[in-house]
């Protein structure tokens, strides 16, 4: 039975020197798979503006919603990948940041109900949400 591997003879036959990863198969190369996992897709980012959209005008239904001029979703990135997001949504009330904490927190199920049927995916991803306070936090 003969071996697959390449000796170290025929390595060095065409180069002068011989490094790691000489005779590797490209294919097999972890570093560019991990650069690669780390970009998002085009159909990862296409559903983070999807469920930004929803989100936004989900949270204008909302009771109390009234009162909460100013509120707008900063960004949606997923965290760690498409199965679960990462909705930032931002005040320029400081003291509407704790209210706002709570009350997306108390209808998060809702908030991923209005995302479920926004978008066309056999899953809805799971939400995180992050409220901050944006500029001009003095009122």
């Amino acid at each position: 039975m003969t071996s697959h591997k390449r000796k170290e003879y025929v390595l060095r036959a065409p180069c002068a020197q011989l490094h790691p990863d000489d005779g590797v198969n490209p294919r097999d190369d972890k570093r560019r798979d991990a650069e690669f996992m780390q970009t998002t897709d085009r159909k990862t980012r296409q559903l983070c503006k999807q469920v930004g959209q929803a989100v936004q005008l989900a949270l204008v239904t909302l009771p109390g919603a009234d009162e909460m001029l100013g509120v707008f979703v900063r960004e949606v990135v997923p965290a760690p990948n498409a199965g679960r997001l990462r909705v930032v949504i931002a005040t320029q009330n400081a003291r509407l940041q704790p209210v706002l904490t709570e009350m997306v927190q108390y209808h998060a199920a809702r908030l991923r109900g209005e995302v479920a049927a926004a978008i066309s995916r056999r899953r809805t991803p799971e939400l995180t949400f992050d409220v901050i306070v944006e500029g001009g936090g003095r009122d």
